[in-house]
């Protein structure tokens, strides 16, 4: 409405006086956007809880803990998000918002170069603005990931704190895995539910690549291990690949009566190549 009002009087300085107002106008909204994602932590040290928490802070902006405050993994300060139960739902809104916001402003930018007087054309550009809300994006998907692992924490602690060296008897899978898979189960169906397909499949690589590395580390630091527990690992390795091969093609399915949410495939139950690639 207002592009409307103001092309009836003029398609001058006027009308580029409000293109700039858009484009400020837009960079706040984004800020705002990306506020309502949970605040970083600031961890001293290169592991939480005994485990390594596997986010590349050097390369996240300044916003989210990167470059101006980072440091390796000597022990120096990584950042990483505790996500409280059900707030993922608000970091998914954000995401899917920002996509929204994206494809608007491209749109808006064309409709207001097709009306502004010819001189001023050159000088219309919002791709900053549409940059911006993609950054932002990309901070949700990195705060659904590191707000994930930090579920998964307790789970890997249970680990480290397991005599595995002393384990004479091979049984179902460890309580552990149980855990992880009630941690990632639910926040990944929603997740699903809630952001377009093109950053679900980004949200699971990340957290795979993540949880792979995680665990990896976790295990590698066990001193002693029987070889029943060599064959509870192997067991226990077995089903966390089962969980994490159903999470780019699951849908959204009623839980069970127990509380429990269970995770059932769409049509094709074959993840994409390389995320196999990646799991195996």
């Amino acid at each position: 409405n207002s592009i409307t009002r103001c092309t009836a009087l003029t398609q001058g300085k006027t009308f580029f006086a409000l293109y700039m107002a858009f484009k400020d106008t837009l960079r706040k909204y984004a800020s705002v956007l990306e506020d309502k994602f949970p605040q970083a932590l600031n961890i001293t040290g290169a592991a939480i809880g005994g485990i390594n928490i596997n986010v590349n802070v050097a390369s996240l902006p300044s916003s989210f803990g990167g470059r101006a405050d980072s440091r390796d993994s000597s022990g120096g300060v990584a950042r990483v998000v505790n996500i409280p139960p059900g707030e993922e739902v608000t970091v998914c809104h954000v995401i899917d918002t920002c996509e929204y916001c994206a494809d608007t402003v491209e749109a808006l930018e064309d409709l207001i170069r097709d009306k502004i007087h010819e001189k001023l054309k050159e000088k219309i550009d919002m791709s900053e603005e549409q940059e911006t809300f993609h950054d932002v994006t990309a901070k949700g998907i990195r705060v659904l990931v590191s707000g994930l692992e930090q579920r998964i924490e307790p789970a890997l602690k249970e680990i480290s704190k397991k005599d595995w060296g002393s384990l004479d008897v091979v049984g179902e899978e460890s309580a552990y895995v149980r855990s992880m898979h009630d941690a990632i189960a639910p926040f990944v169906e929603t997740v699903q539910g809630l952001i377009p397909s093109s950053y679900f499949r980004n949200f699971c690589d990340k957290f795979a690549a993540a949880f792979t590395s995680s665990y990896y580390n976790t295990l590698i630091r066990q001193k002693r291990i029987s070889e029943s527990g060599t064959q509870q690992l192997l067991l226990d390795v077995y089903n966390l690949k089962t969980l994490l091969l159903k999470l780019p093609v699951i849908e959204k399915s009623k839980s069970s009566t127990d509380g429990s949410v269970d995770l059932k495939s769409p049509g094709s139950t074959i993840p994409p190549a390389m995320y196999t690639k990646m799991v195996t």
